[in-house]
């Protein structure tokens, strides 16, 4: 009779570490189906639906692309363009929108028209009636990664361009963004960039090419080139 309340005891722990025992178990199903569904979302969010800037055009690329077909042309730096079309590369992963990233780039480099007036007007009285002008624009290109990566001629538009475009047609076919871009540079220069032979280089042409691979919200990736342009 003494050792029954020691029995029940040991009867009401033993019930007590089986209940404990059920109730852990359920806890453990409930956090692996929790793990289980966050991984899956995880999945479907890295498999599509978003969009983002996967890939940048590489400068130093571009430049021995125009070095193997011998254009003598350099390409200047310009830290603020980078961050400009960055930006704009940004915008067009996040809403999908062309014009929207095009008008972004050419407005916060200050191509649009009233800009280019603006700046003229200033160096003008800068310079105290003494017109040194210091002009820049850019060409902003966005073309689909895919188009671009089957691409077999020799740039469009650009190989029928100025005097560089046996050099562009050389460079063919353009299926790279770094060649995209030194076809842009090409056609610029065999037009524009003639300024410097006519003046006898007094004025002096300049460039800066900068770009990204984007993915946009639906899964659409393109290419977004920028070709910068300094007359001086």
């Amino acid at each position: 009779m003494i050792l029954a309340p020691y029995r029940e005891t040991a009867q009401c722990l033993h019930l007590k570490r089986e209940r404990m025992s059920e109730y852990l178990m359920k806890w453990k199903k409930w956090i692996a189906l929790a793990l289980s569904a966050v991984m899956a979302v995880s999945m479907l969010t890295a498999c599509g639906g978003g969009g983002g800037v996967t890939s940048t055009l590489s400068a130093s690329r571009v430049e021995n692309q125009l070095k193997e077909v011998n254009a003598d042309i350099e390409l200047t730096t310009d830290s603020n363009l980078n961050r400009v079309v960055r930006a704009g590369a940004e915008k067009l992963a996040e809403t999908g929108s062309q014009s929207e990233a095009r008008s972004y780039i050419t407005t916060q480099m200050q191509w649009d028209a009233a800009s280019q007036i603006k700046n003229a007007w200033n160096q003008l009285i800068g310079g105290l009636g003494i017109i040194t002008p210091k002009v820049s624009f850019g060409l902003v290109q966005i073309i689909g990664a895919d188009q671009l990566a089957a691409n077999q001629g020799s740039g469009g538009f650009a190989a029928a361009l100025g005097a560089n475009r046996s050099k562009v047609t050389a460079m063919a076919p353009i299926n790279t963004p770094e060649k995209f871009a030194a076809t842009v540079v090409l056609a610029v220069d065999g037009t524009v960039g003639q300024i410097s032979s006519a003046t006898n280089n007094m004025v002096g042409v300049s460039y800066n090419v900068a770009g990204h691979k984007v993915r946009t919200p639906d899964d659409a990736e393109y290419w977004i080139v920028v070709a910068q342009i300094t007359v001086a």
